[in-house]
């Protein structure tokens, strides 16, 4: 049993992080952070940490090299990782009467002289493009699951093997003429999109300084909107729009590097750290994809702050946990209104050019969805590098009030067009492409991200999959009717669907959502526990400082408890 004067000894490292000042037995116990850690373990992790600190320029030099270049993986990662998603979800729309004669072709094939009747095709067309969110909720579902029991390049890995099998019979399922093919090809290929962009997040915001956070975040969105690009160019009728088979196949180049990539990679330092207590493979990481720097024991001890004893907690109590605590709860509503914003970029990216025919040819419809899809991406680009200067909160209100005034205006013109005069039917492009660029600059990225900063290491990917989840729902029930409902009741539906949503959602962001850039995750968690009332969350200052804040949120501190 311990003394006093032990137990305040041991008690003082769980303040402090460093050494008590008196002299410890190396099979004594001490408490770190609210973790009992053997002292020998600690003394050896710690010694010589100043002695490492002092290097030589050299020394120096190569660290910052070896930073630099790490980068470059994370850039390919999400670039490959994203390209299944984005490239198979938007070459169906250049591509669309492609796919129709297909379709149809398959049915006379087997017996159906006559093919399909335009609203059986709608409905199987919408069932085939949709059932993507179906697939992808399963990946959801399984991210929590893989990423803390097995870590995120683990999980990363096995998504991305199951999204090259997913395009190989997707490949197939066209010189067989089997539709049904392609339907299942698309939910085994969007499960393991579910599964990596959920484990992507988490393994890009994970691996990055905190001032660099928001960029390499949004970096993901960036690499889906650009396999965007390519998916409606590579299926317009001059490149492969007319040829089904290497439009499709294509998509395994990057799936087959993708995994050649991913592979060399080392876990990230958080995961290593927290999940596997594990610190000499976290500096190892953390020097791995930051570099060797002088600050890289206090970047460790920052990231302990996110520790309690809620890890390894089963997930159906972790699930439980999430609905009790009024700062997890708060961080899922965000997230999911968040996203409920930008619901309607999946059916414009499924269904503009088929939009743009009630007014254009179809080779003009096919330039303006391309003109979209492109400014999208150059918007991103711009985004990319404005997020961690100007926040979160304020862009995220500004460009999704713009989203919103954007599909506004394409209703508008739209309807001016069929009653007024057919000139106003260019207002329509101008709308779609302001809706790309309000998507691209902030809305779309910062949405899929935010859910990541506002929640600590235990829940993080949990609430991340129960927010994506919810988000994969609302995608499939709200894209599956467009169509139909755009095929009944014209662009009005837009506003019941999209319109009116989005604006309740921008009303409770303004009122709940904090700021992140540029705070570490506890002191952000800790103010959303903390407050009480509807606050203006754009007063409170980042802080980018290693040493600030307390450990954790006082609700989920543990006992300290110190044991033999």
């Amino acid at each position: 049993m311990f003394t006093s004067n032990s137990l305040r000894r041991r008690t003082f490292m769980s303040f402090t992080g460093s050494p008590p000042p008196t002299t410890q037995r190396s099979s004594d116990i001490i408490l770190v952070h609210g973790r009992n850690v053997p002292f020998h373990i600690y003394h050896k992790n710690h010694a010589g940490s100043e002695g490492k600190r002092r290097q030589d320029p050299a020394r120096l030099r190569k660290s910052v090299v070896s930073h630099e270049l790490s980068g470059y993986p994370l850039c390919c990662i999400a670039n490959k990782k994203d390209f299944q998603e984005g490239y198979s979800n938007s070459y169906p729309n250049t591509a669309y009467l492609s796919f129709q004669e297909y379709i149809n072709e398959s049915y006379i094939e087997r017996g159906n002289a006559n093919g399909l009747q335009e609203w059986q095709f709608t409905w199987l067309w919408s069932g085939i493009l949709n059932v993507w969110f179906l697939g992808y909720m399963f990946g959801t579902f399984l991210t929590p699951y893989l990423t803390d029991n097995y870590g995120r390049k683990t999980a990363l890995l096995i998504a991305n093997i199951v999204s090259l099998l997913g395009t190989i019979v997707a490949t197939v399922s066209i010189p067989l003429r089997w539709p049904e093919l392609l339907f299942f090809s698309r939910i085994f290929a969007s499960s393991s999109c579910g599964l990596s962009f959920g484990s992507l997040i988490l393994f890009l915001q994970e691996t990055t300084p905190t001032e660099q956070r928001g960029l390499t975040s949004f970096l993901s969105e960036v690499a889906f909107i650009a396999t965007n690009v390519l998916g409606m160019g590579f299926g317009m009728d001059l490149i492969l729009g007319k040829y089904l088979v290497g439009l499709i196949g294509v998509g395994a180049i990057p799936g087959v590097l993708a995994i050649l990539i991913i592979l060399p990679l080392k876990e990230t330092p958080k995961y290593l750290l927290i999940n596997r207590n594990n610190r000499h493979l976290a500096m190892q990481s953390l020097i791995y994809y930051r570099g060797d720097r002088a600050d890289n024991e206090k970047v460790l001890e920052e990231m302990l702050k996110e520790s309690d004893d809620k890890i390894g907690m089963p997930i159906m109590r972790a699930v439980k946990e999430v609905f009790a605590r009024k700062h997890l709860r708060t961080a899922f509503v965000i997230g999911i209104l968040a996203l409920q914003i930008v619901v309607g970029i999946w059916p414009i990216i499924y269904l503009s050019t088929d939009l743009l025919e009630a007014h254009f040819s179809s080779d003009v419809a096919q330039f303006s969805s391309f003109g979209f899809i492109l400014a999208n991406f150059l918007a991103s680009l711009c985004g990319m590098f404005a997020v961690d200067k100007f926040g979160r909160r304020p862009m995220i209100i500004l460009f999704g009030t713009l989203n919103t005034f954007s599909l506004s205006g394409y209703v508008i013109f739209d309807r001016l067009s069929a009653y007024v005069d057919h000139s106003f039917s260019y207002g329509c492009i101008v709308s779609l492409v302001a809706y790309g660029i309000t998507y691209g600059a902030a809305l779309g990225p910062i949405a899929f991200f935010i859910t990541s900063e506002l929640t600590t290491q235990r829940f993080r990917s949990l609430v991340q999959s129960m927010v994506f989840a919810v988000n994969t729902a609302n995608n499939f029930i709200f894209g599956f009717v467009t169509l139909p409902a755009y095929k009944q009741f014209d662009v009005w539906s837009f506003i019941p669907l999209f319109i009116i949503p989005s604006v309740l959602c921008i009303i409770y962001l303004a009122r709940n959502m904090p700021e992140t850039k540029g705070r570490e995750i506890h002191q952000i968690v800790e103010d959303m526990a903390r407050v009480k009332s509807m606050v203006s969350y754009s007063k409170i200052s980042p802080s980018r400082s290693l040493e600030s804040g307390s450990n954790v949120v006082e609700e989920e501190k543990s006992e300290m408890t110190t044991k033999l």
